[in-house]
């Protein structure tokens, strides 16, 4: 992707990640400082999907909590230290209407299990996001989360026909969201246009909680 993109004409640098482990974090830090002297945007979007439903073993939720609980708080203290060295900066955390709601069984029944781990760690993203909001809103530092629902990846997708059409049912839009419905509001609150928005959960879940 980033090949793809300098084709274009863009400036865009790979940089290499093992969330799951404080020194490849620690590496990363170490190299965007010394590249680019700070970070003014992250966008928080990476997570591991290791346990699949609510009878899986306590190991597969302890290894989501490594990369999406630990893993991301490291993340996030560490970059945002970089943007403390810039004197301001704003974090996009992808979160998910699970972390906002309960899940609707009745959509799951004779399909898939909702795992509980995901609905753990993001609803912790929306508490850190307040969190770091209040810390870090004297610093010139704007945190924001955006929490999705029912985000369709062509080719990517994992759910199940019959509950695609049960969730489509009970949407108001009568679809899924698409990767381009989040870029707008990725934008908007990296941007200054947001410049007086932090520590807000924007829901998009296409009216489904209306």
């Amino acid at each position: 992707l980033a090949c793809e993109l300098q084709n274009r004409g863009l400036d865009v640098h790979a940089l290499e990640l093992d969330q799951a482990n404080h020194e490849s974090v620690a590496r990363l830090k170490t190299e965007i400082k010394a590249r680019f002297g700070g970070l003014n945007v992250f966008v928080n979007n990476a997570v591991s999907r290791p346990m699949k439903g609510y009878c899986d073993s306590l190991e597969s939720f302890a290894q989501s909590m490594r990369v999406n609980a630990v893993g991301m708080f490291d993340m996030l203290r560490e970059m945002i230290d970089l943007m403390v060295m810039r004197g301001g900066g704003a974090v996009v955390n992808i979160g998910s209407m699970h972390g906002v709601f309960g899940p609707d069984f009745t959509l799951y029944e004779k399909t898939q299990d909702s795992p509980p781990d995901y609905h753990f760690h993001k609803g912790g993203m929306v508490a850190l996001t307040r969190y770091l909001a209040r810390r870090f809103g004297p610093q010139k530092i704007r945190v924001n989360c955006i929490s999705p629902g029912g985000l369709y990846v062509e080719n990517l997708s994992f759910f199940p026909e019959e509950f695609a059409r049960r969730y489509i049912g009970k949407t108001p839009l009568g679809r899924f969201a698409q990767p381009d419905d989040i870029k707008g509001l990725v934008v908007f609150l990296a941007s200054d246009a947001s410049g007086y928005v932090t520590g807000e959960n924007i829901l998009m879940d296409g009216g489904l909680h209306a």
